[in-house]
């Protein structure tokens, strides 16, 4: 199967290796009126043969001098432009060798588009409009502020220098060095940085309410506009365990003398790593202990921790290519549950994995229009194309199962020296497999002679297998294939094959072997239940012949089949009628019959897909069975859990009251609806409180059943709200509401100023998911299709979250509507190509479903 990243050009973007930076020396002087800087640098520069041309990285900066100075000569440089590369060549008369120092003065514009170095607007306690400067420069984006070598692999250190307005704070990668102040403006000089990626570096500048920690000699600060300070310590407190953990896990010390975790307003991405200088949304860092609802702390710490183990994986040592992006995201996406669940042990994090990010890793890999988790890149197109669920979530799928492939004491080792052994400097996936597989030899593992070809097969191998079983009387022949929800299972679409470890459950024994072939005969008496992936460990789907079904049915619900082992078998059975192999009868009729009052996390699986059947299946002839089936299983969910939180509650008890809530107002239970009404109401008027756990499932409960004044009481609310948790969770409201008078208000209100550019697809995405509103949403999406286009620029990735929004279409008429309308030249833009695909391809999915359940 040809991944749908092919590799662009043969690396004609790149830059020449015969040219590497080894120092910057970087002066920004800054206009906080017109928002125009003037800039200037020297690049020490190593060159490796005779040259009279040097080609950098340069978007949108203007040059208003180049020199290249060579063993004390001089040249004057021309400064040819290519805008489609984003590049700059530097010609000059004489060859140059050998060591030599360019020097460049430049200046450019503080965009609102949330990249390079741009401006961020607010507005402070005074009600007065305020800027601040930040930057955001991955992946390629450090060019837009300066002419730069911006590719992972050159590393340099970096001298920063900012002028700015007395009163301001300037913040970058190092603590500040000096500074001067002179006529209402002060000059601020960091501390030289550590070499490391031009994508790395942070450029700040603004009015800022700190506070502050120390981890022996680190100085930990988070950062927010002024008046927020309330709203930093519980990030702080989450930073200070985290890297404790990290320092420990990875016997490495934090590199720096400093970290700040800094909030700001406008920001395209959740978080970015910068070293020593890390940015957040407001929403994806500011809360606090009391004030703040569980699933909004857990996001926080898991963002935070994501960040912080960014530090050494990513910063620390990066990755020589994006094809290897993986290296960073996937180990920061795994390591960050690995450190919530040590430094909150009652969070269940581990447990809580399996249902956030491996379930995400299913969905996201199961359609043919998917790629490697190691994959080819070369434009900044392409690179920003993989900033995706593979590379974060089939990743942390994938270290998940190395670690219990290797052993998690070879695992740890094995990180441990490859970190050590490439530490400010870059490193391949073949390093890394180096680093685990002699650990592995050391101390004897059982898998370690496997360990290369097993991770070579799961990261260069497109999706993940499905197993078929068929059993006999003593034996059990299992057969694998590619699985893909549009494409029957009957029909093997490629010829791949992975190395798969078989865990399972035969009987009351669990055996293991290892899967290298297409097929694989295990011990299993036909008489016994049988359950593979046991433990859940590993990415494959089990496709079982139905008799052993029923047996893994009466299994999870005699509580024998542990709540892992459940979510699987659900997961699967899920699947398998997603992709037509299961009618969605007998998908119901086995959750109706087996997994009502099943435990964490097949109850929050279940939840999701009642959720999913509520909507495919919504004004047809079983759309009866599906509200049937969710009302009685988050029923009987809500009236074990009870409304009110109890004293020592599990985090995940209280996510699951939350959701069933939700899910029962949504389905028109008439006692959830009106209850969740009188509560609202007292919290409306000032008589009463709403605990933060319960707000957004009592705001949406309302909002599904509401209309015209409450829509009002809403927007009043939005418009009053100054905690950026309750701000974005009023947003998330909007997108309940049912009635065509209150959809085509809120889709109309998300294209205000009075919403943030980086939240205005939150109304149209919540309504993608609400059958009601999803008509209206894709109407709206096609008549402000140019508008859209407009707004976002293709530095904010944002556009293409449109295009997902149409994902849950499911007729073919809609299918060549979407195909046709953004294939359309003037429709079309390189940034939606991968999401138009993978969205076209779910949309034939959903309709082959609705064929195949008569509907």
């Amino acid at each position: 199967m040809q991944s749908i990243y092919k590799k662009a050009n043969n690396g004609a973007n790149r830059l020449s290796d015969s040219v590497k930076p080894v120092s910057y020396k970087l002066f920004f002087n800054t206009d906080f009126k017109n928002f125009v800087y003037e800039g200037t640098e020297e690049i020490a520069i190593s060159i490796s043969k005779p040259l009279t041309s040097i080609k950098i990285n340069s978007n949108k900066i203007k040059f208003k001098d180049a020199k290249i100075i060579s063993k004390g000569v001089s040249q004057d440089c021309k400064v040819k432009i290519d805008e489609k590369s984003k590049t700059a060549t530097l010609s000059f008369n004489k060859s140059v060798s050998g060591k030599a120092v360019l020097l460049i003065a430049f200046s450019g514009v503080n965009n609102d588009d949330m990249y390079g170095f741009y401006k961020s607007e607010y507005t402070d306690q005074n009600g007065k409009k305020e800027y601040l400067l930040t930057s955001q420069f991955e992946a390629a984006d450090a060019r837009a502020a300066f002419p730069c070598f911006d590719e992972p692999k050159f590393k340099a250190t970096f001298d920063v220098t900012m002028e700015i307005p007395d009163g301001m704070l300037a913040i970058s990668n190092m603590p500040i060095k000096s500074e001067t102040a002179s006529k209402g403006r002060k000059t601020v000089r960091f501390l030289t940085t550590p070499k490391m990626s031009s994508y790395l570096l942070f450029l700040g500048a603004g009015k800022f309410d700190r506070a502050s920690t120390s981890l022996g000699k680190l100085k930990i600060s988070v950062l927010a506009t002024p008046g927020k300070k309330q709203l930093c310590y519980l990030a702080l407190d989450y930073a200070k365990k985290f890297i404790a953990f990290y320092e420990n896990y990875f016997g490495i010390k934090y590199p720096l003398p400093k970290v700040d975790l800094i909030a700001i307003p406008d920001f395209a991405a959740g978080a970015m790593e910068n070293w020593g200088a890390i940015t957040f949304r407001e929403t994806a860092m500011l809360g606090t202990e009391k004030g703040s609802a569980i699933s909004y702390k857990q996001q926080i710490a898991e963002t935070v921790a994501h960040e912080l183990a960014h530090q050494w994986f990513g910063d620390l040592v990066t990755m020589e290519w994006w094809n290897d992006l993986w290296l960073n995201e996937s180990f920061a996406t795994y390591m960050s549950f690995k450190a919530m669940d040590f430094v909150f042990p009652e969070w269940q994090m581990s447990m809580q994995y399996f249902d956030d990010v491996i379930a995400t890793a299913f969905s996201a890999d199961s359609l043919i229009h998917t790629h490697p988790i190691s994959v080819d890149v070369s434009t900044p197109e392409e690179i920003n194309e993989i900033f995706d669920e593979i590379s974060y979530e089939k990743g942390g799928t994938f270290l998940h199962m190395l670690e219990d492939f290797a052993t998690p004491k070879v695992f740890r080792s094995g990180l441990h020296s490859y970190l050590k052994a490439h530490s400010y400097s870059n490193a391949t996936k073949y390093d890394l497999w180096n680093a685990i597989y002699k650990e592995a030899l050391k101390s004897s593992a059982p898998n370690g002679k496997f360990i290369k070809e097993f991770a070579n097969k799961w990261l260069d191998n497109v999706g993940y297998p499905l197993i078929k079983v068929k059993e006999g009387k003593q034996r059990a022949r299992l057969s694998q294939q590619r699985f893909v929800i549009s494409k029957p299972v009957s029909r093997r679409i490629d010829l791949q094959k992975w190395v798969i470890p078989i865990k399972y459950l035969s009987g009351n024994k669990v055996r293991f072997e290892l899967m290298t072939k297409d097929e694989l005969e295990i011990a299993h008496k036909e008489t016994d239940v049988l359950k593979l992936n046991y433990g859940q460990d590993y990415l494959y789907r089990a496709m079982y012949e139905k008799r052993n079904l029923e047996k893994l049915g009466m299994e999870i619900k005699s509580g024998r089949l542990s709540g892992l082992d459940a979510w699987g078998a659900e997961n699967d059975l899920f699947a398998l009628m997603r992709s037509g192999a299961v009618s969605a009868a007998d998908y119901i009729e086995f959750v109706k019959s087996y997994c009502i009052g099943v435990g964490y996390p097949a109850n929050a699986s279940i939840l999701s897909h009642i959720d999913w059947l509520d909507f495919m299946l919504y004004g047809t002839r079983l759309h009866d069975n599906a509200k049937s089936l969710g009302l009685a299983f988050a029923g009987e969910m809500l009236k074990r859990l009870g409304w009110d939180r109890k004293k020592n509650e599990r985090n995940i008890d209280s996510l699951m009251r939350s959701h069933s809530i939700r899910l029962l107002g949504q389905l028109g239970n008439q006692d959830v609806v009106k209850k969740a009404n009188s509560i609202f109401s007292r919290y409306s008027s000032g008589k009463g409180e709403i605990t933060p756990d319960l707000r957004s499932s009592i705001y949406a409960t309302c909002a599904a059943n509401g209309g015209p004044k409450l829509f009002e009481t809403i927007l009043k609310m939005y418009k009053k709200a100054k905690n950026p948790e309750e701000k974005r969770r009023l947003l998330q409201t909007f997108g309940y509401f049912t009635s065509k008078a209150e959809i085509d208000k809120a889709l109309k209100f998300c294209m205000s100023p009075e919403v943030r550019l980086q939240d205005s697809f939150v109304i149209p995405a919540v309504m993608s998911g609400n059958p009601r509103a999803m008509g209206e949403v894709e109407r709206w999406t096609y008549a402000n299709w140019l508008k859209l286009m407009e707004k976002y620029s293709i530095g904010t990735h944002m556009l293409p979250r449109y295009i997902e929004n149409l994902s849950m279409c499911s007729s073919k008429q809609q299918y060549l509507t979407v195909e046709n309308f953004f294939n359309k030249k003037a429709n079309f833009r390189g940034d939606i190509k991968i999401s138009l695909q993978k969205t076209l391809e779910r949309i034939m999915a959903n309709s082959t479903f609705r064929s195949k359940n008569g509907i």
